[in-house]
């Protein structure tokens, strides 16, 4: 059989992996809602970062720049190793904030050109999904794996700069503290490290069987 790529059917998969996450997102913030604070994620520099609603349009870019997998290598090889890691990663998430619940920042009183944005993520979004921030994580998984993939290619500097981006807008409009955002950042560099350490071991695994 041929391992062909299919565009449609990896983006069909993408659609029905966040069929699934979306549910899964609400349902871990509402048992960790029961369960109550295991710690306090505030820290006193958070008092540093500034309120600023109009870079809500930042941080909404975190719920779209998965698509950017496709623009780092259209194949199955590496689509595969990209979709397992973000499962992986998600599910680790979820873990964490059932075992570990921590809320986010209180929600302010807003002002603005990113009013009704702000308004709309405040009521949409849990409080208590927290730490760490998958907001976070999510971009900077991809940004890594396409520095793996492609170096400093352009694909790679953008989605540098947009999981920079999104990091820094989730301080500025009151979503995350900045211990969730650096929860987020680790996580997404350990399952890059695991699966990347997989992927070299399984392609020193493949030339071996090739040698034979």
């Amino acid at each position: 059989m041929r391992n062909t790529f299919s565009l449609p059917r990896y983006f069909l998969i993408m659609l029905l992996c966040y069929a699934v996450w979306v549910p899964l997102y609400y349902l871990t913030g509402w048992i960790a809602s029961l369960r109550g604070a295991a710690f306090d994620p505030a820290l006193g520099v958070d008092e540093l970062f500034p309120f600023v609603p109009e870079t809500v349009f930042v941080y909404l870019l975190a719920y779209v720049v998965v698509l950017g997998v496709f623009f780092v290598r259209r194949s199955p090889a590496f689509l595969n190793r990209a979709y397992l890691a973000f499962i992986t990663m998600n599910l680790t998430a979820f873990a964490l904030f059932v075992i570990v619940p921590a809320q986010g920042p209180d929600r302010l009183a807003i002002s603005g050109d990113g009013d009704m944005m702000i308004s709309i993520l405040h009521a949409m979004d849990s409080r208590w999904n927290a730490f760490p921030s998958l907001h976070v994580a999510n971009p900077w998984l991809i940004a890594l794996l396409a520095v793996r993939e492609r170096r400093f290619a352009p694909v790679s500097i953008v989605l540098l700069l947009i999981a920079a981006g999104i990091s820094v807008s989730t301080l500025l409009v009151r979503q995350h503290y900045l211990l969730d955002v650096a929860g987020g950042f680790v996580l997404a560099v350990v399952t890059f490290a695991v699966f990347d350490r997989l992927r070299i071991s399984e392609d020193a695994w493949l030339g071996r069987r090739k040698e034979m």
